[in-house]
């Protein structure tokens, strides 16, 4: 525990103090990837927990109130499926409470739906979303697109949806993919391989289920030739 809670000092410095929290917002997004990737399930649970704080603080200081409740929300009942601890369940389940309370007074505030519009084929209307946003920074650094699926993943946890989750994991796995074969890196072949069986875990479609098998053989496959190459 002592070194989830190293990773997480500098951002829940920066948090605590105020500091630019979109920022930490981002910061908090990554942690939970890096964690998805490793099964590192205690750094997914504190980075969850860190984001709904986030949301809620930002609920009661900022605007948009009723979408970051919302927020808040959903990220505090993804983290106590997390939870066998009883006592830390019954924390989360006092700070979703207080969410969801706010939320309902909150309501009444209309704010922007950015929800993604699906009808027909889910799967190709989430691709086509997350196709757009690559084409969008396919011209600028690979931490864009990067940052831009993450945040892809966040909402789809947020909004129930477990095709977007998937989608997004699987198109990070693609970004590590690539930028282990650009630069011959290992720890972005393990990274990558490791998104492609998260998503394979929240997978509910067969076919897609057999093309994230796939992909897991092939980035295992690419990382051992590149690796005999660079010997």
């Amino acid at each position: 525990m002592a070194t989830v809670a190293e990773k997480l000092r500098e951002l829940d410095q920066s948090f605590r103090a105020g500091s630019d929290l979109d920022v930490v917002e981002k910061g908090y997004m990554k942690k939970l990837i890096d964690a998805i990737s490793s099964e590192d399930e205690i750094l997914e649970s504190e980075a969850l927990k860190s984001l709904g704080d986030l949301y809620l603080h930002k609920a009661k200081t900022k605007k948009h109130k009723a979408e970051n409740f919302k927020k808040a929300c959903a990220l505090y009942k993804e983290l106590s499926r997390h939870y066998t601890n009883e006592e830390e369940k019954q924390v989360i389940q006092r700070r979703l409470n207080y969410a969801e309370k706010c939320k309902k007074l909150a309501h009444s505030q209309m704010f922007a739906n950015t929800d993604i519009e699906i009808s027909g084929n889910v799967t190709l209307a989430v691709a086509a979303t997350l196709q757009d946003m690559h084409d969008k920074t396919k011209m600028k650094r690979q931490g864009t697109a990067i940052e831009g699926c993450t945040q892809f993943f966040v909402k789809g946890i947020v909004d129930g949806n477990k095709c977007l989750q998937v989608e997004s994991l699987k198109s990070l796995g693609d970004l590590y993919l690539k930028k282990g074969r650009v630069g011959r890196d290992e720890a972005a072949f393990t990274k990558a391989a490791g998104l492609y069986r998260a998503a394979l875990d929240r997978c509910e479609d067969s076919d897609g289920r057999e093309t994230l098998e796939h992909r897991i053989k092939y980035a295992e496959k690419v990382k051992e030739t590149q690796l005999r190459v660079g010997e």
